[in-house]
C-alpha cells in the first residue's frame, strides 16, 4: 500500500471505530507522525489533505521546516517528542503546538521566549498515565495543582489547550484503556477539551476513550 491508500484507508477505520463509539470522525485531528519520513512523503501526505504533520527531534524538525511552511495551504506543526531546555527556543519558534510540557520549569521556559518573539504557544500538558519510570509526563494528581499555579502567573503567552499521554507498549487492550480512562477522567474533573492520545497500535481504543488527536506515523507512512 501506498501512503495515498494507507491514509483512505485509516480514515474509513476512524469513521467506522467513531461510528461504533458513538463519536463523529470531524472530532478527530489526525496528526501525520513524520519522523523519519522524507519531504517527499510528507509531500504526498500533504496532498491527500492531511494538515498537520508532528516531529519528535528539533533538528530533524528544523531542518524539514522550510519546506513544510512552504506547503499550501500551510500545516499546522506539532512538537511531540521530549523538549530539552536547551531547545524550547528553536521548538517555540517553529512548533504551532507542543504537546510534551510536563512541568512548571518547562512552561516557565516556553513563556518566555513565545514573549520574546510575541507568540502565544498552544500547548499540552504531558500525562504519565502509565506509571513507567522510562516515560516523562506529571502524575494525573498534579495536573490541577500545576493549571491553578498558571492561572495566578502572568502567563499570557503560553494557551494551555488539553492534555497529551502514552499508553504502555503491549499487546494488553486493557492496560492501554485504563491508561487512557486516566486521562479522560482528568479531563473531565477539570472541563477541558483536548485528548491527545493514541498512535499507530492502540488509536482505536484511544478514539473509544475520548481521544481528539492521534498521532499517527507507521500506518500512513509505511502501511
Amino acid at each position: 500500500m501506498d501512503v495515498k491508500e494507507n491514509i483512505a484507508s485509516l480514515r474509513r477505520e476512524i469513521s467506522e471505530t467513531c461510528s461504533r463509539a458513538n463519536r463523529k470522525p470531524e472530532e478527530i485531528t489526525i496528526v501525520a507522525v513524520s519522523k523519519g519520513s522524507s519531504i517527499s512523503k510528507i509531500r504526498e501526505t500533504h496532498s491527500c489533505g492531511l494538515l498537520d504533520f508532528g516531529e519528535n527531534k528539533c533538528q530533524e524538525l528544523e531542518e524539514k521546516y522550510p519546506e513544510l511552511i512552504a506547503l499550501k495551504p500551510r500545516p499546522d506543526i506539532h512538537f511531540i517528542g521530549r523538549l530539552q531546555s536547551n531547545k524550547v527556543k528553536k521548538v517555540v519558534e517553529m512548533a504551532d503546538y507542543i504537546h510534551s510540557v510536563d512541568s512548571l520549569d518547562l512552561l516557565r521556559k516556553i513563556q518566555y521566549v513565545a514573549l520574546e518573539i510575541d507568540k502565544v504557544q498552544d500547548i499540552f500538558l504531558q500525562v504519565n498515565t502509565s506509571g513507567e519510570e522510562q516515560k516523562q509526563g506529571m502524575k494525573p494528581e498534579e495536573v490541577e495543582g500545576l493549571l491553578s499555579t498558571m492561572k495566578n502567573l502572568p502567563y499570557n503567552n503560553v494557551k494551555f489547550i488539553g492534555l497529551m499521554t502514552m499508553a504502555p507498549l503491549t499487546e494488553d487492550t486493557e492496560a492501554i484503556r485504563k491508561c487512557f480512562q486516566k486521562l479522560y477522567d482528568v479531563k473531565e474533573s477539570l472541563s477541558l477539551k483536548h485528548l491527545s492520545m493514541g498512535m499507530t497500535n492502540d488509536w482505536k481504543i484511544a478514539i473509544e476513550e475520548g481521544a481528539t488527536v492521534l498521532r499517527i506515523g507507521r500506518r500512513i507512512f509505511e502501511g
